[in-house]
């Protein structure tokens, strides 16, 4: 099965134009919040994961929980300009969209968006394989988002 990955215009017009991306105030203490919560998250996975054999589907949930985790983050990030979405899809799309800068990658972000929706929906495990292909493209997106939302976090005390 090959997966189809929509262009980021498209995708981020029709989420702006179905109104699925929506203002919102900025709200400092959440986006704290969130950036806790997500790293938190990944040092419990991260410490828990140490002790997963290479043969278990429990990658699955290695895989899940970084994906949540960079999901907060993204979240907390576009709270910054005062903007929530109503799917994970229209999130990556906005953060793409309006900041290039970060470089993060689109075609990963609905890779990764479609296998959670594959495990969520449809069952879908995961071997250690299938996380050691993903698993530098996801520190590297949590690491600029962390570091860009900790800069943001001090420019605004």
């Amino acid at each position: 099965m090959k997966i189809i990955i929509d262009n980021l215009d498209k995708t981020y017009k029709l989420c702006t134009s179905t109104g699925n991306i929506k203002e919102k105030s900025v709200d400092i203490e959440l986006i704290k919040s969130l950036k806790i919560v997500a790293e938190k998250g990944l040092e419990f996975i991260n410490r828990k994961s140490k002790d997963i054999p290479k043969d278990s589907t429990d990658w699955t949930f290695v895989f899940r929980d970084h994906y949540e985790s960079l999901q907060g983050l993204i979240e907390a990030y576009l709270l910054f300009d005062g903007i929530k979405a109503d799917n994970h899809q229209c999130k990556n799309a906005y953060i793409c969209f309006k900041h290039p800068e970060l470089e993060l990658d689109w075609e990963f972000l609905e890779t990764i968006r479609l296998k959670r929706n594959s495990i969520n929906y449809r069952g879908q495990l995961l071997k250690y394989e299938d996380w050691k292909v993903l698993k530098m493209k996801f520190k590297l997106h949590i690491n600029a988002l962390i570091n860009e939302i900790k800069e943001k976090l001090e420019n605004t005390d």
